[in-house]
């Protein structure tokens, strides 16, 4: 097929594209970010999950009692 004037289909689309492949800057940039807000998620969970379970049931801990009513018998 003989074409006039334009550029062959092949070529057309990898005018944009690097010959060499490697990954740029700004796609280490977004892959850090990405990977950087998934960490904090998981931090900032963690430390709420925390919060919460160690919150709960905590109120009376200082009215425990300091020793036994009753002397243990071994």
């Amino acid at each position: 097929m003989t074409t006039h004037g334009a550029s062959p289909a092949q070529t057309a689309a990898w005018n944009s594209e690097r010959r060499a492949g490697a990954p740029t800057v700004g796609w280490f940039v977004r892959r850090s970010a990405l990977w950087a807000g998934i960490v904090i998620v998981a931090v900032v969970s963690a430390c709420a999950l925390y919060a919460i379970a160690s919150g709960v049931g905590t109120d009376n801990v200082h009215a425990a009692p300091k020793a036994s009513a009753h002397p243990l018998k071994v």
